[in-house]
């Protein structure tokens, strides 16, 4: 079979509605999923769904979802020790635990069981050294951590799907500004807000996902161009960060790996996210100050 070409005069109106299907598949990933629901998200006939989305993604739409769930698995075997592994496996919106265990054997190349206590080096099948080089710091110390009750989000985002690279953040950025300031939204007290869904030390790094976000009207339109992400109230943990770029992946291992298991909490449905005070892009020689916040439970 031939690839499939799309016209260059489309491709960014077929960016869109792919973005919209992804959207979909993030946000029902626990759901049974099939190519007709998630085609019809994004307003495409099933029949060629198939054959666009895997050409402008690289991933067949059932791949993208079997990654997403085996990732997203990963993150609950580290970071909630306490949820077994079927509890771990209906949570990640797979039908039994054997076909999960059989899934997630594959890709790590250990069991399920196993994973938390086995290093990123030794780790084999698909993922083996997933990001080989991404740099280690295991001595880092977290600033005081506050709960809070935090207020509803309703956010606007612009998405980067290819990783958190200076690059690709900093467009992403510059897309939601453009988009904000031409329908008046940015004033000197908007909040931006960043949320990186993806582990880099699971997710292969130029897969991550990451959102640029600022709060918006609850009746703002939701065909106004941009996505739309919503936090409820919820319980949060809290901590105030000033630190480089490289230091990020330490700040979050020693949140989740010294700071959480011995809490009292467990990780609430809800991705983390980043409040920014203050960047380098601001104030050219200074670090990213930023509030890590990071929606919690209780057992």
């Amino acid at each position: 079979m031939p690839p499939f070409n799309i016209p260059i005069q489309y491709r960014q109106q077929y960016l869109n509605r792919i973005e919209m299907a992804m959207t979909f598949i993030d946000h029902n990933l626990t759901s049974d999923l099939d190519l007709a629901s998630v085609a019809q998200a994004a307003n495409f006939s099933p029949y060629h769904f198939h054959r666009i989305f895997s050409a402008l993604t690289g991933e067949t739409p059932q791949d993208y979802i079997s990654r997403l769930r085996v990732e997203r698995a990963a993150n609950m075997l580290v970071k909630s020790p306490a949820l077994s592994i079927t509890e771990i496996a209906f949570a990640c919106g797979y039908s039994s635990s054997s076909v999960f265990s059989r899934s997630f054997k594959k890709t790590f190349g250990v069991p399920a069981s196993r994973y938390a206590r086995t290093a990123p080096a030794e780790l084999s099948g698909e993922r083996k050294a997933v990001n080989p080089h991404l740099p280690r710091q295991d001595n880092f110390v977290l600033p005081e951590i506050r709960i809070i009750r935090a207020a509803p989000l309703h956010l606007a985002y612009f998405s980067a799907r290819k990783g958190y690279s200076e690059a690709s953040t900093k467009a992403v950025w510059q897309k939601l500004f453009q988009w904000a300031q031409a329908r008046q939204l940015l004033t000197p007290a908007t909040q931006l807000v960043a949320i990186s869904f993806d582990d880099p030390e699971i997710t292969p790094r130029n897969k991550c996902r990451y959102y640029a976000c600022i709060p918006v009207p609850a009746d703002l339109p939701l065909n106004s161009g941009a996505g739309f992400f919503d936090y409820p109230e919820h319980l949060c943990a809290v901590c105030r960060l000033r630190c480089d770029v490289a230091e990020f992946p330490a700040a979050y291992r020693a949140f989740y790996r010294n700071w959480l298991p011995d809490s009292g909490f467990i990780m609430a449905d809800f991705p983390p996210y980043e409040v920014y005070y203050d960047a380098p892009d601001i104030n050219p020689g200074s670090k990213y100050e930023f509030d890590l916040c990071v929606p919690i439970s209780l057992f």
